[in-house]
């Protein structure tokens, strides 16, 4: 390898470096910038959200300007070298695929984080807000029912309703949804890596690939709705109609990457 070609390797590799800091430091300041504005909105989520949207987007400008200077300045310089062959860890692609798959996690894990602390909140105002109205004694909502309902109280047996506040009714949807997300994430992560086993294949992709990327996929689905269930009553309802629709998803990405070879 000669001189000039090295240095060009080894400015694009400090130059990876710095920009992988760079990242991480944007990803460590957006998550102060959201757990903060998570208190001082007095727990409004989806302006967090929208924060965090805003931010995510320059964070993700980041990764597009790993390409840009691929395809200005080094990739020119690597081809007037015709016997040299980029190794997959130099270049760009296999790179970007590092900060996004990085900036996937963070966000989930973000989302989750949020999700407990604003899950948190919201079950004990509820709780410091609901007093029976016959004896006037402190009364526990439950706290896996997201719609009014109704608490016996243990004190005079009086019948009270509970009527949820919006804050508390968001726990319902997606809330939930982030917390039960970052819990089963190592079988996510598997049912990923099994996606992406399938496709770095050329077809015809092996009968034994599909069968491991389909138990992931299902064992991950069916972990995720049933811990879903131990925090939403209301899920259960819910449960075969989501396997259902998890399954018809599966078979129509199966048998429409099947159809292309």
């Amino acid at each position: 390898m000669n001189h000039e070609l090295q240095e060009t390797i080894n400015r694009w590799k400090a130059y990876l470096q710095k920009i992988e800091q760079r990242f991480d430091q944007s990803l460590q300041q957006a998550e102060e910038v959201c757990k903060d504005l998570l208190v001082e909105s007095k727990y409004d989520y989806y302006e967090v959200m929208k924060t965090w949207m805003a931010i995510k987007s320059q964070i993700y400008d980041i990764s597009k300007s790993v390409t840009q200077t691929w395809e200005e300045k080094v990739y020119p310089q690597l081809r007037l070298h015709t016997n040299f062959d980029v190794p997959k860890e130099l270049h760009e692609s296999n790179f970007t695929y590092f900060l996004i798959t990085k900036l996937d996690h963070f966000e989930r894990n973000l989302e989750a984080d949020l999700s407990q602390t604003f899950y948190n909140q919201a079950i004990q105002s509820a709780n410091q807000q609901f007093f029976c109205t016959q004896c006037h004694s402190p009364l526990a909502i439950q706290s896996n029912v997201f719609r009014a309902h109704y608490v016996t109280c243990n004190y005079c047996q009086a019948t009270n309703t509970f009527t949820p506040d919006t804050k508390y009714a968001q726990i319902g949807g997606n809330i939930i949804d982030n917390i039960v997300a970052k819990k089963c994430e190592p079988l996510y992560l598997q049912m990923q890596n099994s996606l992406n086993v399938i496709q770095s294949q050329r077809p015809p992709v092996v009968e034994q690939l599909w069968e491991k990327y389909k138990t992931d996929y299902f064992t991950y689905y069916e972990t995720f709705f049933t811990e879903r269930m131990k925090l939403n009553n209301d899920a259960k309802d819910r449960f075969g109609a989501d396997m259902q629709r998890k399954k018809t998803e599966y078979e129509q990405y199966e048998n429409l990457h099947k159809k292309s070879y």
